[in-house]
């Protein structure tokens, strides 16, 4: 079982890598920089409003115990 894990976690560190790679070289050497720094900023942004309105959602629908 731990050499499964081991071949997971090695395989979830080369997508990493890999995907950073991918991210900088579109981000640096391509034409495409910009529209993949708006999306990143967009996603990030909408990562943020869906985190507080669930937390918005949570105190509104939990009672409190007094």
């Amino acid at each position: 079982m731990k050499g499964a894990e081991k071949i997971k976690g090695i395989g979830l560190l080369v997508i990493a890598l890999v995907f950073f790679f991918v991210y900088i070289y579109i981000l640096f050497a391509t034409d495409y920089g910009l529209l993949l720094l708006k999306l990143t900023v967009a996603v990030i942004v909408g990562v943020i409003c869906f985190i507080l309105g669930w937390i918005g959602i949570t105190l509104t629908i939990n009672e409190k115990e007094q």
